[in-house]
């Protein structure tokens, strides 16, 4: 999958699920759009399954246990999704400070010796390798990001056109990342001309 290939296909299921995203029918006795639920579960299979394919690009997410049930957990175990090691701060990637999620999560935490679900402080870091294309990896940051931001806003009872904005913002990124040059830059230049 080439990085255009990416943004495409990310840009056609974000699409999709906007326009699946419909506000509540409050003045009737029944609703029947799309519960909050459903839409959360399809944004977070969503964003999975384009975080694990983010990493052909440079841009792996890591997730590192600041607190877990255990007394003697010490520095920041992690754990990813690639089948790779990859240790807090690893210089082999940039540690910049971006996050999909920061909070409790209930997780097995890798210094675990018992495998046991427990309810664990855990932050999600974006990361990228050093020898990938910065610019590049920092656009599907945001991109990321911002599906990260609808399912938050996708939790029941929230109005629906939350989750709509951060979906269509992660477009308009993709729109940038897509066209030959941003599309400022583009206007910028029109307005130059024209004068």
């Amino acid at each position: 999958m080439t990085l255009f290939d990416f943004y495409v296909s990310l840009r056609k299921h974000l699409l999709d699920q906007i326009s699946g995203v419909e506000n509540a029918n409050t003045n009737l006795y029944w609703d029947d759009t799309t519960p909050n639920s459903t839409t959360k579960r399809q944004l977070v299979a969503l964003l999975d399954k384009y975080t694990l394919l983010s990493n052909k690009f440079g841009v792996f997410v890591v997730t590192r246990y600041s607190r877990c049930a255990i007394e003697w957990h010490v520095n920041f175990p992690t754990e990813n999704r690639y089948g790779i090691s990859i240790d807090y701060k690893d210089p082999r990637f940039v540690w910049n400070g971006d996050q999909l999620f920061q909070g409790e999560r209930l997780s097995i935490c890798p210094c675990s010796t018992d495998n046991k679900l427990c309810s664990n402080q855990v932050i999600d870091d974006l990361i990228y390798d050093t020898e990938s294309n910065h610019l590049e990896c920092e656009r599907i940051f945001l991109i990321l990001q911002d599906i990260a931001s609808s399912i938050v806003k996708s939790d029941s009872n929230m109005r629906r056109s939350g989750i709509r904005e951060h979906l269509l913002r992660a477009v308009l990124r993709i729109n940038d990342s897509l066209l030959p040059q941003p599309i400022e830059e583009y206007i910028s230049e029109v307005q130059r001309k024209n004068k």
